[in-house]
């Protein structure tokens, strides 16, 4: 699986779903947990500008994210992280 097509998955569903809170950008990383299970650690940049995202949105990610990606073939799971931009100034701009 390429990496973009993960990202844009990810951004696709999550912008939809965080609504009306704003989705800035995501960062994908391919890691391992402490079993040795491939996973996705994905962080979720919310923009700080516009309205926090509440935490039902923030408890239903993970399984928006999991049902995206596995109807694109992707299995491992998804570790979520929100921060804020202002938390990112690298994607702040």
């Amino acid at each position: 699986m390429e990496p973009n097509d993960i990202k844009d998955a990810v951004v696709k569903v999550l912008g939809t779903h965080l609504k009306p809170s704003i989705l800035k950008d995501v960062i994908v990383f391919q890691e391992t947990d402490s079993d040795g299970d491939p996973i996705l650690r994905v962080q979720a940049v919310i923009d700080h500008a516009g309205p926090d995202v509440s935490a039902e949105k923030i408890f239903l990610a993970t399984g928006v994210v999991r049902k995206a990606l596995s109807a694109i073939g992707e299995m491992r799971f998804p570790l979520l992280t929100f921060p804020s931009s202002d938390e990112m100034p690298e994607v702040a701009a």
